[in-house]
């Protein structure tokens, strides 16, 4: 972030508990972190991954108490900036409010974009070549989430996920092999994913 430069440090164990006063903004530097809650009965809810750019925690920056806990979904790199130093250097940094304003613009934009009413296909689609935009290479990209964790996001069980997945490759569009995808049909991909609009 504009006038932060804090050292990177390990992304381990629970960054965020949901509950508790937020401890610092953490910027991804490498790896994958998701937000999630838990119900009453154990079960998590991914709510966001964070990838290598974002900032985790904005939906907790002035609230009393995180509304998520974050923790990293593989071996990751993180930097930490206090929230008070934070809330310190916005009055007097247009630079960083402006940058903040903009990440907070387009976290509400993604945990926005899978609120309609979207077939399994469409959910899947979007979410495999917006992940591919983040973090893929070429044709391939290595999913870091289990399917659990991605179908917990799209609000699909684990089992439609792998369903799709087949249909996808039973079609030519894509191969997979555990969570490395090889995408052989980005048009035809797109095309699905277009109504949903989950861009990076």
């Amino acid at each position: 972030m504009v006038g932060l430069l804090p050292s990177q440090m390990p992304g381990r164990g629970l960054m965020i508990e949901v509950g508790v006063p937020l401890p610092a903004l953490f910027s991804v530097r490498a790896g994958c972190i998701k937000s999630y809650t838990l119900d009453s009965d154990g079960n998590e809810h991914v709510r966001a991954f964070h990838f290598p750019g974002d900032l985790v925690g904005l939906d907790a920056l002035g609230s009393a108490l995180s509304p998520a806990s974050a923790a990293p979904v593989t071996p990751s790199q993180v930097c930490a900036v206090p929230v008070e130093e934070i809330t310190q250097r916005m009055s007097s940094n247009a630079a960083l409010a402006t940058q903040l304003l903009h990440k907070t613009r387009e976290a509400l934009r993604q945990s926005m974009a899978l609120a309609g009413e979207f077939t399994a296909e469409q959910r899947v689609a979007a979410f495999l070549l917006y992940v591919h935009s983040r973090i893929g290479s070429g044709d391939v990209l290595r999913l870091p989430m289990t399917r659990r964790e991605m179908g917990s996001y799209l609000r699909l069980a684990t089992e439609t996920v792998s369903r799709v997945l087949t249909r996808f490759e039973r079609q030519g569009w894509l191969s997979s092999a555990d969570k490395r995808i090889t995408l052989h049909d980005r048009v035809q991909l797109q095309r699905l994913a277009d109504p949903i609009n989950l861009q990076a």
